[in-house]
């Protein structure tokens, strides 16, 4: 089992989704599971998209929670840890 950790970027584009008011109970619980799936190291539903990123992001993956939201993960397994690197669009992502 991988253990999470969630950096300062993730934490920071979280608290906008919430006081944006864009963080429905749904989705909560989206992300919920989707880190849950991750932390027990089980594929992701093709729902979601799951797939690695390129250049600047080499390393990591993304996710589609729900439409235009997005996780950024990465997963150091020598060290058991499940990296949450960012969320949120693709525009407030990558643009």
């Amino acid at each position: 089992m991988l253990c999470a950790i969630k950096t300062k970027t993730f934490e920071k584009s979280l608290k906008k989704l919430k006081s944006s008011g864009q963080l429905k109970e749904a989705i909560k619980l989206d992300i919920e599971r989707i880190i849950n799936l991750l932390e027990n190291e089980e594929k992701l539903p093709i729902e979601y998209r799951d797939h690695a990123l390129t250049g600047d992001y080499i390393g990591q993956m993304e996710c589609h929670i729900r439409g235009d939201l997005l996780l950024i993960y990465k997963i150091q397994k020598d060290q058991l840890v499940l990296v949450l690197v960012d969320i949120g669009t693709h525009s407030y992502l990558f643009g």
